[in-house]
């Protein structure tokens, strides 16, 4: 933010020099960044008369000038041919610098003393907008009644120092000249002096020159609107552009100009529209119908979504909320009748709105950043209140105020000894609150503890005790709190579990081949469609962000499944033969009210190329249970994106921590794969619980092992995990391991039957099993498996 010097001067009454001031400023924490003199590089240029023009007696292209500057007459010979005697023009006197480094010195063109030289805006560096005339070639020509001898930077405004200021996201208010005044007042202790705002109205009703409907709420808080009528074009006064300029505003029109002058000064952006332009009379504020258009005050036209929050006539739009109004309602010469603006719009959607359309203009900023809702009203009478100071109109009466908000201030309690503990500082409560008090915080105490009502204009960045201490810190000064030594028990520091357990997974998966991938946590519904979810499916109801980057990201994720397939998507299109990728993450579920979503941690595994298939997956999630002292088991079942016949759920202990299977062809369309992939996801919450760290180490053998293989005929949806389960509870003591080693189907079996073949082995720790001890083990496992699952042995 850019402040002049002498405008902050005009709240604050002060001699410090800037260097004294920027001090203060950064003593209190204030984000200053340093200020700058206008003009500088100019000096000894003053104002000057031409009294005579004689031709030079020796060059035809050459003048000799009678030139007044105040304190006498002097000669100078100059080239110029845009000059006539009478004008006022700048004079360079002997001695003089100009911003391109010349120094003039008295000399001899063809024979004829000159004692300076008369500038163009080109050598005083000077543009059209910083002085009309200034972009002729030639001399420049000064206009109005100046006073001879004056210092040509004090003519053209260019004698300010400006101040520039860090304005930080927080920090709203200082966007505002009077945001950036309060904060000099508080810093140096001296009062502060704001406009008195004094409005004579007709006796007329701003109801009969317009009405306001407001569609969005949600969007627009709040919206009030002014008339003025009997406007009187023309230029704004000479301090107003003065001020304009100064902060790098070009200045149009006195009514223009107001606008322009009262978002500066007061933070809130504001707009004009000429009533005759507004049809039906009606303002209506509502968001854009898609494919809708509007050519905006820099005369281009705008496509529009339905995102973009409008403001409209009866008929059409006449401007974009918050951004740029329409050149269809713009002040002209010929307006007659002017309705002004003042609104509260909220962020996020004009910083959407805003980075949407490509456009960036000083309303956006402001409101991208949070607006005073309370500075709205302010701000519109201010606007009038200098209509009428300009003789630019009349003001009508009463005003048009849509509010959906609630305006109460917030009030923070906190006590002293709080804010002591948290500054390591020992200041006295009545102090605290005097601090507070010269911030424009209003606070009382009882002795013990501060009541602070925040006000509006920093209720974006106040709202508990330790903002009050922060403000109480910087206005005591941080280098007035006393540098102790680090109090606290030093303890052996340790990773938490889940911490460790993360290392432990990335170290198995990272062995096993695969490459961690990093992505959002946000998303969309278009991302579930994708997965073609049925619309009632859980995964659907997404928590909404606030102020969404995009419609892409304007979801949390309840699912890594769409991330993983686009990572794998982009990886195969590269044509990467054989991809391994994993993601360690968290997915977001919605709770009710205003509680913060479930987040629970999951990794999602995806394969794809020509050695890959469900059983590398399987094989993995076994691996990873394996790591963590666990089983899983795989039952069917799983999401409608996975392929019918190729999907699974994952067990661990009776209970399901995730899914995994085979893409389905279609949904591998969505995301343009043109291959097969294999995608699982494993909440690690619930295998983190089921883990075991405790291991038990047995010595080697001493005895040989007896190895059975058993065959076994059972309906076609008996699955092998159940089977495997079966013969590890029914084989007994001895029972070491068990294996599946063949699937079979076909002849002579029929079409719902099927063949699994398991490979045991049995053993004993302190002698060699016996043939008969054996054949009762594996008896006793088809007794089991013949009763639970009707299992046949295959001869």
């Amino acid at each position: 933010m850019i402040a002049p010097y002498s405008w902050i001067k005009d709240y604050v009454k002060t001699d410090l020099a800037p260097e004294e001031l920027m001090k203060y400023l950064l003593v209190t924490g204030t984000g200053v960044e340093g200020f700058t003199r206008q003009g500088e590089g100019i000096e000894n240029v003053v104002v000057g008369r031409i009294a005579r023009i004689e031709k030079h007696p020796d060059a035809d292209k050459l003048v000799i000038c009678q030139v007044d500057v105040g304190g006498g007459t002097i000669q100078i010979v100059t080239g110029a041919s845009n000059i006539n005697e009478g004008d006022l023009v700048p004079v360079a006197l002997e001695g003089a610098a100009l911003p391109n480094g010349m120094k003039i010195k008295k000399g001899k063109l063809r024979g004829v003393e000159s004692f300076g030289m008369l500038c163009s805006g080109e050598e005083l560096k000077l543009t059209e907008a910083d002085y009309e005339g200034a972009g002729v070639y030639g001399i420049l020509i000064l206009k109005g009644d100046l006073t001879l001898g004056t210092d040509i930077k004090t003519v053209l405004g260019m004698d300010e120092v400006i101040f520039e200021f860090e304005t930080e996201a927080n920090r709203p208010d200082m966007l505002s000249i009077i945001g950036i005044a309060r904060e000099v007042a508080a810093s140096i202790d001296a009062p502060l002096s704001l406009p008195e705002i004094k409005l004579n109205e007709n006796s007329e009703s701003i109801e009969d020159y317009v009405k306001v409907t407001v569609e969005n709420p949600e969007y627009c808080p709040r919206y009030m609107a002014r008339a003025v009528k009997n406007i009187k074009m023309g230029p704004s006064p000479a301090w107003m552009q003065k001020r304009l300029k100064a902060t790098g505003v070009r200045p149009i029109s006195n009514i223009v100009d107001i606008t322009n002058f009262v978002m500066l000064e007061m933070g809130q952006p504001m707009h004009a529209f000429d009533a005759s332009d507004i049809g039906g009379k009606h303002i209506i504020v509502r968001t854009a119908k898609q494919g809708e258009t509007i050519v905006t005050l820099d005369d281009k036209e705008r496509k529009l979504s339905e995102r973009n929050l409008l403001i409209c006539d009866a008929d059409h739009a006449i401007g974009i909320a918050g951004i740029m109004g329409g050149q269809n309602s713009e002040i002209k010469e010929t307006t007659k009748t002017v309705i002004f603006e003042s609104a509260m719009f909220t962020y996020g959607n004009i910083r959407q709105s805003s980075r949407e359309l490509g456009m960036s203009t000083d309303a956006s900023m402001r409101f991208s950043k949070g607006v005073d809702a309370v500075g709205a009203k302010m701000a519109v009478e201010r606007a009038c209140a200098l209509v009428e100071e300009l003789g630019a109109g009349e003001i009508v009466g009463g005003e048009i105020d849509i509010l959906n908000m609630d305006l109460t201030p917030t009030t923070v309690e906190v006590s002293a000894e709080k804010v002591n503990g948290l500054l390591g500082t020992h200041i006295s409560i009545d102090n605290m609150t005097k601090y507070l008090n010269r911030l424009y915080i209003e606070t009382a105490n009882d002795g013990k503890n501060l009541k602070s009502v925040i006000p509006s204009f920093r209720s974006m960045d106040m709202s508990q005790g330790a903002d009050i201490a922060e403000e109480v810190a910087r206005m005591f000064g941080y280098d007035n709190i006393e540098e102790r030594m680090m109090i606290g028990e030093v303890v052996r520091g340790q990773m938490p579990q889940g911490e460790k357990y993360n290392d432990r997974l990335k170290s198995l998966l990272i062995g096993s081949g695969f490459f961690e991938a990093f992505t959002f946590s946000f998303s969309s519904n278009a991302e579930m469609d994708k997965l073609n979810l049925d619309k009632d499916d859980a995964r659907y109801d997404m928590v909404k962000i606030l102020n969404p980057l995009g419609e892409e990201f304007s979801r949390l994720r309840t699912t890594m499944v769409p991330d993983m397939l686009k990572s794998l998507g982009r990886n195969i299109n590269m044509k990467e033969k054989d991809v391994r990728l994993f993601e360690a993450a968290r997915t977001f579920a919605p709770k009710s009210g205003d509680a913060l979503p479930e987040e629970r941690p999951a990794v999602c595994l995806g394969v794809a190329g020509e050695q890959e298939d469900f059983y590398t997956l399987k094989g993995v999630i076994e691996n990873i249970a394996e790591v963590f002292g666990t089983n899983v088991r795989l039952i069917p079942g799983g999401s409608s994106f996975f392929h019918p016949g190729r999907k699974a759920e994952i067990m661990v202990k009776n209970t399901v921590i995730g899914e995994m299977g085979e893409i389905h062809p279609d949904v591998r369309d969505n995301f343009d794969i043109d291959a097969r992939v294999y995608v699982a996801q494993v909440y690690l919450d619930a295998l983190y619980d089921a883990a075991d760290d405790f291991r038990v180490y047995k010595p080697l053998p001493k005895y040989p092992a007896a190895e059975r293989d058993l065959a076994l005929i059972v309906k076609d949806e008996i699955t092998a995990g159940n089977l495997l389960e079966c013969i590890q509870t029914s084989g007994g003591k001895f029972l070491e391991s068990v294996k599946l080693f063949d699937v079979y189907k076909g002849k002579p079996l029929t079409a719902d039957q099927k063949s699994m073949a398991f490979s045991m082995l049995f053993r004993a720790p302190d002698r060699t099993l016996t043939d008969e001890e054996v054949s009762a083990a594996v008896q006793s496992i088809m007794d089991k498996t013949k009763k639970d699952f009707g299992a046949e042995i295959r001869q």
